[in-house]
């Protein structure tokens, strides 16, 4: 009977409900935990901010190059822990006030748990950002996405499947060469944080649809290394790096197809709301 009992205690532990975010925010809102999420939209102020556990971590903000301890909400926390995740949901987008739609890895964040950080060595943070343990996981600093993931400036975390919202927009058109697959990847690694194809992606740059269609490739060319992101991916990869003409080969396949004929992601709740 007492293992019984000891087995019917666990079993209702192991059954109870997770505490889950507000589905109303306390005092003004700052941030929404939203998209893949049976029990949100999660509205949240800072007093909801202030009630989730607190982390820190040892980081170096790769903007600035500052070595402190981040403090604040545990970002796992915020859009893992304590939301009804739906099946899929494998990806956080990160959307911040000037357009930008920085995807990151949920295990990631599942297995380092950085922090939505509010305080740097004790003191508070005028904009909260997110700040990673990168002081101490120090393969951090070989992931080419790891600096974008210190987003700032934030107002949503939006869960999606990766595969069914960009897995057909990044997907080149039937028979299109070698150079314009592995552009796709450059451009899912270096592009799709601030720039829109086949209806998703980043605002805070220009639609790249049919940029092919419109520009010579040498203006491309030309154009592209004074890029502000493309810098940072020169700064990463060798002189004689090919990801340039890899992915002009993409974005000129991408162009090709008429836009009747064109693969569509899974309509994102940020994009939900851009139309209303």
């Amino acid at each position: 009977m007492r293992k019984l009992g000891f087995f019917l205690v666990v079993a209702a532990w192991g059954c109870a409900p997770k505490e889950l975010l507000p589905r109303t925010a306390q005092g003004t809102q700052v941030v929404e935990v939203r998209g893949a999420v049976r029990s949100g939209p999660h509205p949240l102020g800072r007093a909801d901010l202030a009630k989730l556990p607190r982390l820190k971590v040892r980081g170096i903000d790769p903007r600035t190059g500052r070595s402190a301890e981040w403090e604040g909400p545990s970002l796992a926390v915020l859009v893992s822990d304590r939301v009804d995740l739906k099946h899929g949901a494998d990806t956080v987008l990160v959307r911040t006030t000037d357009g930008a739609a920085t995807p990151i890895p949920l295990p990631m964040i599942r297995q380092l748990r950085p922090v939505l950080a509010d305080h740097v060595d004790g003191a508070p943070l005028a904009v909260a950002e997110i700040a990673w343990p990168n002081a101490e996981q120090r393969g951090l600093a070989t992931d080419p996405r790891a600096a974008s993931w210190w987003a700032r400036d934030i107002v949503a975390f939006e869960l999606v499947d990766w595969q069914r919202t960009f897995g057909p927009v990044l997907s080149p058109p039937e028979g299109a060469a070698d150079a314009a697959r592995r552009g796709a990847g450059v451009f899912a690694e270096s592009c799709i944080e601030c720039h829109r194809l086949r209806g998703q992606g980043g605002q805070r740059g220009p639609d790249l649809t049919t940029v092919a269609s419109r520009l010579a490739p040498e203006a491309f060319t030309v154009m592209l290394p004074s890029h502000p992101g493309w810098k940072e991916r020169l700064l990463r990869d060798s002189p004689d790096d090919q990801s340039a003409a890899e992915l002009w080969a993409f974005l000129r396949a991408v162009a090709s197809v008429p836009p009747s004929a064109a693969p569509a992601g899974e309509e994102l709740a940020g994009d939900k709301a851009a139309a209303k």
